[in-house]
């Protein structure tokens, strides 16, 4: 019951900064423009966590799932020699498009739309995925929602049944998730298909704790 609450206290929470905080931040000396409809990276401790974590070489080719304003897809394109971003929601990645070109990474960073991996061919290999899925128990509703709801976690259950066609034999799975979603059960799914994990590294907040977890089939 306690979890369940918190978990209402965040939804409010994301909610209120969506309709009422600002439409242009900055974050990590970077730019990034939003809307009330796109997951506003300064806001959100997920955002700048996990983007300070992120170790790519600059022959890594990478894909970022779930890519909303684009942050992980810009931050990795600093140094990686590809990156695809995708998102379900048109309107993220028509931001995320706007945010690459003006953080001069256009050459680096392509954005497209689809639902996980649908609008890929398995012939894309990645060194690195990125993945910041939705964590919160309800229905979506509208796109923006998307990014919250993952009702019985059927998306992150997709994510690591698809996933490994689309990753290099030793490439790897970089994934932040909540302590007040079950986290357990997330790294348990993925066991299932096959996946192992390690730590990245951990970091409590106001609300929850925040878990960043490396993926590997091998």
């Amino acid at each position: 019951m306690f979890t369940r609450l918190k978990q209402i206290f965040v939804i409010w929470l994301i909610k209120k900064v969506q309709k009422y905080g600002p439409h242009k931040v900055h974050v990590s000396g970077k730019t990034y423009k939003v809307s009330e409809n796109v997951f506003n990276p300064k806001y959100y401790y997920t955002s700048e966590f996990m983007a300070r974590h992120i170790k790519v070489t600059p022959g890594d080719t990478v894909l970022d799932m779930g890519t909303g304003s684009g942050i992980q897809a810009i931050t990795a394109g600093r140094t990686a020699a590809r990156v695809v971003a995708v998102d379900i929601n048109p309107e993220a990645v028509r931001l995320a498009g706007k945010n690459v070109r003006d953080n001069g990474v256009e050459n680096i960073v392509s954005v497209i739309e689809g639902d996980l991996f649908s609008s890929l061919s398995p012939q894309h290999k990645f060194s690195v995925i990125l993945f910041t899925p939705p964590y919160l128990e309800g229905t979506p509703r509208s796109f923006f929602d998307n990014s919250l709801f993952d009702p019985q976690k059927e998306l992150v259950r997709r994510f690591f049944r698809e996933a490994k066609e689309y990753l290099d034999p030793d490439g790897y799975v970089q994934m932040i998730y909540s302590s007040i979603a079950g986290p357990e059960q997330v790294i348990s799914i993925a066991g299932q298909f096959g996946w192992k994990h390690s730590i990245i590294a951990r970091e409590k907040t106001f609300t929850e704790e925040f878990i960043i977890y490396k993926l590997t089939l091998n």
